[in-house]
């Protein structure tokens, strides 16, 4: 058995879209009778969510404006390079990091690829290189106004 419907997951919850405050995981019955799947339905079923045409949306047009993205750089003659995202400390001061253990060795997120991008640039040779990656804030804001991973 399905967890939901899809016609149920396509159906948009205008309320929720329009709020921008922090996700409480309040599901709230609608006014108009009609099912809607909340948040932590959608995440505990990603796989099935993911499946919606609005989502399928989302990943299609970001796949478009990448290739578009980095299709532009190239002919301008940058080079695309591919920064570590797993390092040994802090790449940059003042703010906080996602620390884990790897393999009994402390290890944290990369903040930021400018480091790297830097090394590659200055003492690799390249003049013009680019990176579109995911970059990691560890920073405890829980509203849709604040980015804590983003590319």
């Amino acid at each position: 058995k399905m967890p939901f419907q899809m016609e149920d997951a396509c159906r948009p919850d205008c309320e929720k879209e329009t709020d921008v405050g922090a996700y409480t995981g309040e599901e709230k019955p609608s006014a108009d009778g009609l099912v809607r799947v909340g948040q932590e339905v959608r995440l505990d079923n990603r796989w099935v969510d993911l499946r919606t045409p609005a989502n399928q949306s989302i990943f299609r047009i970001e796949s478009m404006i990448g290739a578009l993205f980095r299709e532009c750089l190239m002919k301008k003659g940058f080079v695309e390079i591919h920064t570590p995202k797993l390092i040994g400390g802090a790449s940059e001061g003042g703010s906080e990091v996602f620390t884990l253990d790897y393999f009994g060795e402390p290890a944290c997120l990369a903040m930021s690829p400018q480091l790297h991008k830097q090394m590659s640039a200055a003492c690799s040779g390249f003049e013009r290189v680019f990176e579109t990656g995911p970059v990691f804030r560890a920073e405890n804001s829980n509203t849709r106004r604040h980015l804590c991973e983003f590319t």
